[in-house]
Order: structure tokens, then C-alpha cells, then sequence
């Protein structure tokens, strides 16, 4: 049986979506953090590319996929390591800076906005508008499907125990209409229980980082903590050179590949739009934008910001 994402469940099952207005101001502020990140990167000698969604809304959309709702940026080991530090001293307090549970994966967050996913009560989740930043790493040269079989279960192993210590209040209304969530949620808890009677949240967080940290260097990178382990993994080639590309008018970098890169990951038809009821989407419990309701460009962020 196919395994399907809360994410897919979610984006089909539920009726909240953000106003046209909303997706029009979020996608004007993650523009202009992800400004903000490109500067940074340029200024310290950074590597950096656009990866996942951003990277396909660059080629297919030449800016954002109209619904999608978040920026996803990939950059080499040593330069992922950096960013953090430099994005905090060039600007300020604008930004806070946080690592999630590993350390592949980046968060940049916007101060003073509010952007709270439904997927759990977490008390460690983030809760401001985001930019994720993943880590490319060695990864095994050969396809081994016990190794992917293992990572996937050890990394969704803590989402579920995280459903089953932290319940969404939010999903547990939709539960009350919704009788197919309601059963899948309550497969989830119940493996979220059985994992957390074996093992724990962090022992599966220990498994998932000695899978993702493979030192030796095989001709092999990839994002293993990001959509798919073996759809993450791409000859040396197509993560180690970049060319430029148009994103809301500005150029940014993408992997030179990035038909190899895109195929991988989202297969040879991915120009091409999906239906409605296949988009997924993250869903926010709460958003509220604080002084940056309604910024209108680049400069304006700037002075809201104070910076």
C-alpha cells in the first residue's frame, strides 16, 4: 500500500485556504527574505540554489507556483554550516534562526510574523513565516532499498510520535466532520505510541541522522531529509554547478541540471500543472503578517524592519 503524506491528505480534505490577498503578501515577503538570503550569500561567498517547489516555479511559473506557500533553498555542507551565523550578523534582528530537530535541515524565520502549521502542538515547531534551507550531502553511490526503506520509517516514525504526544487541535476538529481523516490520524497516533514505546522520538531522530550523515564522498549528493530519500539523490554533477534563473523578476541560481534535477523529483511531466485536488499545500492554523501586512516592495520591507 502507497504511504500518503498528511500534507496530501490535508490539502484535499480541507476547506481553509489562505485569501488570494494572503498568498499575495506572503509570497511578497518570502521574495523578499529570500532577497535578503541571496545578499547574504553573494556578500560571504556563498553557495546556494533554488530547490524543490522554488526551483520548479522558477522554470515552469518564472516566479512562484501560484499556491505553493513556502521557499526552499539548498547550498553545499560547508556553506550551510555559515549561514546562520552571517544571515544573523548582516541583518540584525530580523530574522531568528533555527535547526529542527537535525542538522540538515535550516530554518530562517521572519521576527514579529506568525505562521502556525495544523500538523501539531509541537512546543519546539516553528511559528514564523519560514525559509527552509537544506543541506546537500554525500550520499551511497549504490540504490539501496533497505537503506531508504529504514530511513523513511525512522524519519516519519518522529512525525508520528509527534501526532500521538502532540495532537493538532486543529485536525482534531476536522476529525469530528471528516471521517477519513479521522481514520487515518488515528493510524498515525497509533503508531506515533507504538514508536514512542520503542525507541522515542529521539532515538529515531539519532537513526535518521546516522543514515543522512555519510562522510564518504561517492560521486553521489543529494537532500536525504528533504521530499524522498532516493529522489534526493542525484549524480555529483547536477548539485555541484549552477546557471541563472528568473524568480519574480530577479535572477537567482539553480542547479545547472535542473531538468535532471526536476525529473527526479516530481518525474518527466513536471511542466505540466496538476489538477486542483493534487496541489498540495501547507496549511496554517494561524498566520498574521504584523508590520508587514501589505508590503509592497523591497524597500518597504526594509523600513518595516527597521533595517
Amino acid at each position: 500500500m502507497k504511504y500518503r503524506s498528511a500534507k496530501s491528505i490535508l490539502s484535499e480534505k480541507i476547506s481553509y485556504r489562505l485569501t488570494d490577498e494572503q498568498i499575495n503578501n506572503l509570497h511578497n515577503i518570502l521574495f523578499f527574505m529570500l532577497c535578503d538570503l541571496k545578499n547574504c550569500c553573494d556578500r560571504h561567498n556563498l553557495k546556494y540554489m533554488l530547490g524543490g517547489g522554488t526551483c520548479l516555479g522558477a522554470v515552469r511559473h518564472k516566479g512562484f507556483i501560484p499556491w505553493d506557500d513556502d521557499i526552499d533553498v539548498m547550498m553545499p555542507r560547508k556553506d550551510f554550516e555559515r549561514l546562520g551565523q552571517y544571515m544573523l550578523e548582516d541583518y540584525g534582528e530580523r530574522y531568528s534562526v533555527k535547526d529542527p530537530q537535525d542538522y540538515h535541515i535550516l530554518n530562517i524565520l521572519l521576527n514579529d510574523t506568525v505562521y502556525d502549521e495544523v500538523w501539531n502542538e509541537d512546543p519546539n515547531r516553528r511559528l514564523n513565516i519560514f525559509i527552509d534551507v537544506y543541506a546537500i550531502d554525500n550520499m551511497p553511490k549504490r540504490k539501496c532499498r533497505l537503506r531508504a526503506f529504514r530511513f523513511f520509517w525512522a524519519k516519519h516514525a518522529g512525525m508520528f510520535i509527534l501526532d500521538y504526544k502532540y495532537p493538532s487541535k486543529f485536525i482534531k476538529a476536522i476529525e469530528k466532520q471528516d471521517k477519513a481523516v479521522r481514520s487515518y490520524y488515528r493510524k498515525r497516533r497509533l503508531l506515533g505510541w507504538f514508536f514512542n514505546l520503542f525507541g522515542g522520538f529521539d532515538h529515531y531522530n539519532r537513526v535518521v541522522h546516522k543514515l543522512a550523515n555519510y562522510k564518504k564522498e561517492t560521486g553521489y549528493l543529494g537532500l536525504p531529509l528533504a521530499i524522498a530519500y532516493n529522489r534526493e539523490k542525484f549524480e555529483a554533477r547536477v548539485l555541484s554547478e549552477s546557471v541563472d534563473a528568473e524568480f519574480c523578476g530577479e535572477t537567482f541560481k539553480i542547479p545547472k541540471y535542473y531538468d535532471e534535477y526536476l525529473t527526479n523529483l516530481y518525474g518527466g511531466d513536471y511542466m505540466i500543472l496538476p489538477p486542483e485536488n493534487k496541489r498540495e499545500v501547507h496549511v496554517p492554523a494561524k498566520i498574521d503578517f504584523g508590520k508587514y501586512q501589505n508590503v509592497t516592495d523591497y524597500n518597504d520591507f526594509c523600513e518595516r524592519s527597521n533595517y
